[in-house]
């Protein structure tokens, strides 16, 4: 019993695998095999603008982090440089301490523009229908002259148009269509034949035209659109590469910012020992030997305003990118920083 119970389940497990494979080799409609070029072409355009207007927020996203972080770097630069720079500067000059500020070689730059010059945008296309309506009705008054000129032509018959009048444009009509209904294999003519015969001659050439003409825009549209796609997956990938670099720059600046609160504090230290020398030894004069310990910390001050001056005007970037520069001077007043720190917990 357990064993038929095992066939009959692997019975309905083949037939089950069978019924599947059959529904999965069953022909697809041709609507869903293959899409018209119009809805192709159109889905690619959608997924273009999708794709640029993603990658255009997310850089300027990066682009406001980045300006926020400039902003807080140069208000912390430049309160910093008005006060307790500037106090230590003051300090060190009254107590005869010569000062070498730092020389910038180039002018100062921090730029978080990006640095390109393309401007991409997906335009909608058109589907060539309008165009190919006012075609075909051409197309069709066409094709009614041209018949209604080749039957004046067969019946000898001339218009001219100084005299031409409804009344006598009516008088041609039926000979006019009645030729024109010998076109149609009848013997004798029929105007009756003739008119509907001119109609659908114009309805089909009307058709022919429109359809043609849709149809081509339809591949030129698929055409278009799949360039702009392209160009469009070139774009992001441009953008992604400069995303990075502004993310570089925003992590960069805001390092720097701190940097500078680091060093106010310690330079702050330095300003009240300054100040005390000041106080209980007095200015400079020529006569004046300050204690070797006094000497110390102007020699110290000297070394922090140098590792931050050189930080504050080394340009942060440089033809719109990271500096190096500006990255190995951060590094350098780190090494400052901590060995000030160092000398003090050691």
């Amino acid at each position: 019993m357990e064993a038929n119970k095992e066939e009959i389940e692997q019975i309905v497990e083949e037939k089950q695998i069978e019924e599947t494979r059959e529904q999965e080799s069953e022909p697809k409609p041709i609507e869903t095999v293959k899409k018209k070029k119009m809805s192709e072409a159109q889905e690619l355009i959608e997924s273009s603008k999708e794709l640029i207007s993603k990658t255009n927020t997310e850089m300027e996203e990066c682009k406001i982090g980045a300006s926020k972080a400039a902003e807080a770097f140069d208000e912390a630069k430049r309160n910093f440089s008005n006060t307790t720079f500037k106090s230590a500067e003051t300090l060190l000059e009254k107590l005869g301490f010569d000062y070498i500020s730092y020389d910038e070689v180039e002018p100062f730059e921090l730029s978080v523009d990006e640095n390109s010059d393309e401007d991409f945008s997906v335009k909608d296309i058109s589907s060539g229908k309008f165009t190919g309506f006012i075609l075909a009705l051409l197309a069709a008054l066409v094709t009614v002259v041209g018949l209604v000129y080749l039957a004046l032509s067969k019946l000898n018959i001339t218009i001219d148009p100084k005299t031409l009048t409804p009344q006598t444009a009516m008088e041609q009509i039926n000979p006019v269509l009645n030729w024109i209904g010998t076109l149609g294999g009848h013997t004798g003519g029929n105007s009756m034949v003739g008119a509907i015969l001119l109609g659908f001659s114009a309805l089909i050439v009307a058709w022919l035209v429109y359809a043609l003409r849709v149809n081509l825009k339809e591949k030129k549209n698929l055409h278009i659109a799949k360039e702009i796609h392209e160009k469009s997956k070139e774009y992001s990938i441009n953008k992604e590469d400069s995303k990075k670099e502004m993310k570089r720059i925003d992590s960069h600046l805001r390092e720097l910012t701190k940097e500078v609160s680091n060093f106010d504090t310690i330079l702050n230290e330095k300003v009240a020992t300054l100040k005390r020398v000041l106080h209980i030894e007095g200015a400079f004069d020529e006569d004046k030997e300050y204690h070797p310990s006094s000497r110390k910390a102007m020699r110290e001050t000297e070394k922090i305003m140098q590792g931050i001056e050189h930080l504050l005007n080394t340009s942060v970037t440089k033809d719109g990118k990271l500096n190096f520069q500006s990255v190995q001077s951060l590094q350098n007043a780190r090494a400052i920083y901590d060995d000030y720190l160092a000398r003090i917990y050691d």
